[in-house]
């Protein structure tokens, strides 16, 4: 510890000695540069490619090869950098340099084939770390420039730096990925889906180094695997994934790289660190797996009239079957799926198109299924093809259930997502967000005729927190009877319109009758033990509402009055709220036996 007194200024410095392993390192180079990045409190990836470079210039300048002492100090460094805060990552690609991966077998870098390499080993020359180097840490171990798909012509691709930014402002989204001239549509369907279902997961694949190189993380059997990529793509990103971004084509560089390390695409094409060998198909299981680490795939297979799901493991060496699945409950299964964060993917095995001849489903095609359309009942789907000038094909379209099981289409789910509150749930995904241990509560918002045909699902629904009606513009009937969670109601408006006689007000917001018949067109609700809220707006275009078992200690009814002021009569045993210019349209509050308090506020009459 040394003092220096400058003036009234006292400054301290702490030295600090490297530690041991560091010191105990033979090569003077490496000692060097590693008490340098010690000193520091950190490595980072262009650290130690920065050791590896002064190390193979020293092998250059001393006309020598690797030395078993060398070799020795990049093992302690291996096994120590984790303690000076090296990332997953580092340790990894700075493991496979140093104590041997598969991919070290060859070295391709762009070239039209590969060249023996092997893993590093006493002897080893300058130019073949540098290689190393290049392939782990600088991104420059490219894959072929020849490129094999079957039924298609071989052609080549030349690699060019691309100064386009990572992300886009919004992040990863689906519309970043847009598939080119390459047979990859199960990883880049995957991808879509992953990042429109959580970008984030796509982020955490992704380790910027900042010099131009990027880390990327893929998960094999759960286990994570990295390649170091960088900004050269083929043709300049013009060939395949098609962006203005890079994440996607990163991660499709990427993919081809890591196949050197063992090929994972499901697919029995091995080419090495090849377009090649991710560009003849594969599977999209394999990929989500591969992305987002899931522990659990799930394929639903099409039979004559029901589905069978098998789940399988991390590593596919073992399968959960399920059979005789019911469209309903598959349906059920896979917009809950959705809701919670989980990725699917329609494999599709044939062709269809719409009104005006576009392609919907393509055979041998793997597609995004991005959302599940409650008013439908059907599946939104993106095809990776994205969007291209003069497209034959829709770029997103609906299909239901029943059609891929008819046409023997297979969906693949994971179960990446986390979700354990779910809001804005359709009736549908009702009894799959029952089932999931994950999910602790969740509300359902859907229209009067689901709700009403879901309704005995709903009320054993012990996870259904709340529930929000919506209904048409015409009569609606609407039964929650039974019903214990909390429900708000909008009816919408209808055609009905109600006659009153022998109507006489006494000017103070109350009136008498003589009679009142609501007519037959009107929006009718039955409620439930639950509490419920009920917005209702004066006049014609709100119509009239017949409202049963309403009870003012729990339920709550807020009415627009509209300019208008607000009239109650107690007729017909219940209570008729409406406006003293307009009697015609308005709520009947049915089974009640007095005027209901009523508290106005701002044009807004409150029962409560």
């Amino acid at each position: 510890m040394t003092s220096t007194t400058t003036g009234t200024t006292t400054t301290t410095t702490k030295s600090s000695s490297p530690p041991s392993w560091i010191s105990s390192l033979s090569d003077a180079d490496l000692k060097a540069d590693f008490t340098s990045f010690s000193s520091s409190g950190s490595i980072t990836e262009a650290d130690i490619a920065k050791a590896l470079s002064d190390l193979a210039s020293e092998l250059t300048s001393s006309k020598t090869t690797l030395s078993a002492s060398q070799l020795n100090d990049l093992k302690s460094i291996a096994a120590n950098i984790g303690s000076m805060g090296a990332s997953g990552y580092l340790q990894f690609i700075t493991n496979a340099l140093v104590n041997g991966n598969a991919a070290n077998a060859t070295w391709t870098g762009g070239g039209s084939s590969s060249v023996a390499l092997g893993n590093l080993a006493t002897g080893y020359t300058a130019t073949k770390l540098n290689e190393l180097t290049g392939k782990w840490f600088l991104g420059t171990d490219l894959s072929s420039s020849s490129v094999s798909m079957s039924g298609y012509t071989t052609f080549s691709v030349r690699y060019s730096t691309v100064t386009a930014p990572l992300y886009g402002a919004a992040g990863p989204t689906m519309s970043d990925i847009n598939q080119g001239y390459l047979g990859d549509c199960y990883l880049l369907s995957s991808l879509a889906e992953v990042a429109n279902q959580d970008p984030s997961a796509i982020e955490s694949m992704i380790t910027n180094n900042g010099n131009g190189t990027y880390g990327v993380r893929f998960y094999v059997d759960g286990q994570a695997r990295y390649v170091t990529v960088d900004s050269q793509l083929a043709n300049g990103g013009t060939e395949f994934n098609k962006a203005s971004n890079i994440w996607g084509s990163l991660i499709e560089q990427a993919y081809a790289e890591v196949q050197a390390q063992g090929v994972i695409t499901g697919n029995g094409v091995n080419d090495g660190n090849s377009f090649s060998t991710i560009g003849n198909g594969g599977g999209p299981e394999f990929a989500f797996e591969e992305i987002t680490g899931a522990s659990t795939i799930t394929d639903f297979d099409p039979g004559r009239s029901s589905w069978t799901s098998y789940a399988y493991n991390q590593s596919f060496t073992s399968a959960t079957t399920t059979s005789n699945l019911s469209a309903s409950s598959v349906d059920s299964t896979l917009a809950g799926d959705l809701l919670v964060g989980d990725d699917l993917v329609l494999s599709s095995n044939t062709y269809a198109t719409d009104s005006s001849g576009r392609y919907t489903l393509i055979a041998d095609h793997a597609m995004s299924i991005y959302g599940y359309d409650a008013s439908t009942g059907m599946l939104e789907i993106r095809n990776p093809w994205g969007v291209e000038a003069g497209q034959s094909w829709d770029t997103t379209f609906e299909v239901s259930l029943n059609t891929l099981l008819s046409d023997g289409d297979t969906i693949t789910a994971d179960n990446a997502g986390t979700a354990s509150s779910v809001s804005g749930a359709s009736v549908v995904a009702a009894p799959a967000l029952q089932k999931m241990t994950q999910v602790t509560k969740f509300s359902v918002t859907d229209t009067v005729a689901n709700v009403d045909a879901g309704l005995s699902g709903l009320i054993g629904d012990t996870k259904l927190a709340s529930l929000t009606v919506n209904g048409t513009a015409g009569a609606d009937s609407l039964t929650l009877t039974g019903l214990g969670a909390a429900t708000t109601v909008n009816m919408g408006g209808d055609s009905d319109k109600a006659t009153i006689a022998g109507f006489t007000s006494t000017g103070s917001g109350a009136g008498k009758a003589t009679s009142l018949n609501i007519g037959s067109g009107y929006d009718a609700v039955a409620l439930g033990t639950g509490s419920a809220t009920i917005d209702f707006a004066l006049g014609a275009t709100g119509g009239v509402e017949d409202i049963t078992a309403f009870n003012s200690a729990y339920d709550m009814l807020s009415v627009a009055l509209n300019g208008g002021s607000i009239d109650q009569t107690l007729v017909g045993g219940g209570d008729w709220i409406s406006s003293s210019t307009d009697l015609t349209h308005g709520v009947f509050l049915a089974g009640v036996s007095s005027l209901q308090k009523c508290t106005i506020s701002n044009g807004v009459a409150t029962i409560a």
